[in-house]
C-alpha cells in the first residue's frame, strides 16, 4: 500500500508543479480596427494608442495590396507605450505566416 501512495504523490506533485509560459502580450489577437482603419475604443486585446494603431492599420493593408515588400518595420518609442503590442498585433493581422520577432535595441 505504501507504494502505490508514493507513486500517486509523485504524480500530484508534477501536475501542481508544471508551469505554462504566458506570454506579456498573449491577448493580443490584432489592431483592433474596424473595416475603415478606425480604432475601436477596446477591441482584440488593444486599447489605446489610437493614431499608432491607425498608422499600424495603414501599414498592414498596404502589406496586404502588395504596395510594399512588408520585409520588417521598425517601430521605435520610449518605453511602455506598446510598441511590442502595436507589432504583435500586426502580425497577428497579416495572419498566421508572419512571423513575430521581438528584440531589444541593445540585441542589434
Amino acid at each position: 500500500m505504501a507504494a502505490s501512495a508514493a507513486v500517486a504523490k509523485v504524480a500530484e506533485v508534477r501536475e501542481i508543479t508544471r508551469i505554462e509560459r504566458i506570454g506579456a502580450h498573449s491577448h493580443i489577437r490584432g489592431l483592433g480596427l474596424d473595416d475603415t482603419l478606425d480604432p475601436r475604443p477596446v477591441s482584440q486585446g488593444m486599447v489605446g494608442q489610437v493614431a499608432a494603431r491607425r498608422a499600424a492599420g495603414v501599414v498592414v493593408e498596404m502589406v496586404k495590396e502588395g504596395k510594399i515588400a512588408g520585409r520588417a518595420v521598425l517601430i521605435a518609442g520610449t518605453p511602455g507605450t506598446g510598441k511590442t503590442a502595436i507589432a504583435m498585433g500586426m502580425a497577428q493581422a497579416l495572419g498566421s505566416d508572419t512571423p513575430f520577432t521581438a528584440m531589444a535595441g541593445s540585441e542589434l
